[in-house]
């Protein structure tokens, strides 16, 4: 009995297209109110206009919060590489006891709620005597983000030849010259892969973000928060469509750079 394999084919690619639509329409419904003259949505919509986005940029509040979420995003994300390369290194290359334990360790934000990690680590800041702010928000957004990259840094380590390595110390390399000059070259799609999801998320985290700011280190996930709550406008849309922009623009540019299949598989 011949099976015909174009029928499930079919279904398969028609229930990934309904998931995609499915998956895209809040954004593409949040792109489309940005650009609506009312302040109210309608269909059909009144008009387009950009005077929202003009709103935004002007909100002296808004931009404060973007340079703050921008300053959070430019120190977290290379921290955050600087720790996750030779820890990437470590649990790719080293045979040692308990790495299967510190690589759950490491993982483990990403399976407890980002509301769980913030009360968290505003106790554990309270407790330093450090207390909410910048430090704080830093300080936990960077292990929070560490499995992005760590996972994006493993998984490139994978696809490298170790025999590359063993070749450069037969030949009278160190160690870290080995690693500089031989493994840190190959590591270019997994720290831009790494990298731009750890600076997306840093400056997009709400679940922590809200319990460590103040009013000096406000981020626009929770100014926006604010916002919206007060005033009923698509300002907050068109704050999202930047979001938007910017996120494409860097997937995009690292996929101009390394290649969209070397960024995602990481190969």
């Amino acid at each position: 009995m011949q099976v015909d394999y174009t029928v499930y084919s079919r279904s398969v690619l028609a229930t990934a297209v309904f998931s995609a639509l499915f998956l895209l329409a809040p954004v593409l419904f949040i792109v489309v109110f940005a650009f609506h003259t009312g302040a109210y949505f309608s269909i059909p919509p009144e008009g387009f206009s950009l005077k929202w986005f003009i709103s935004f940029f002007e909100n002296d509040r808004f931009r404060h919060a973007m340079w703050v979420s921008f300053g959070i995003g430019a120190i977290v994300t290379p921290l955050t590489l600087a720790i996750s390369v030779p820890t990437a290194y470590a649990l790719v290359r080293g045979d040692f006891r308990g790495r299967e334990l510190i690589n759950l360790l490491i993982m483990s934000p990403l399976i407890i709620p980002g509301v769980v990690t913030g009360i968290a680590f505003l106790i554990f800041m309270s407790a330093l005597g450090i207390g909410p702010g910048f430090v704080a928000l830093v300080l936990a957004l960077t292990c929070f983000t560490l499995p992005f990259s760590v996972r994006a840094l493993v998984a490139n380590m994978h696809g490298l030849r170790p025999e590359l390595e063993e070749a450069a110390r037969n030949l009278g390399a160190s160690e870290m010259s080995v690693f500089r000059h031989v493994v840190l070259p190959q590591l270019r799609p997994g720290l831009l892969a790494g990298g731009t999801f750890v600076f997306v998320e840093a400056i997009d985290n709400f679940s922590i973000t809200v319990f460590l700011s103040t009013m000096n280190t406000t981020p626009l996930s929770v100014e926006s928060y604010g916002y919206i709550r007060d005033f009923d406008d698509p300002t907050v849309a068109a704050m999202a469509a930047v979001l938007i922009a910017l996120s494409t623009g860097l997937v995009l540019l690292v996929g101009r750079i390394v290649g969209l299949d070397r960024m995602f598989r990481v190969e």
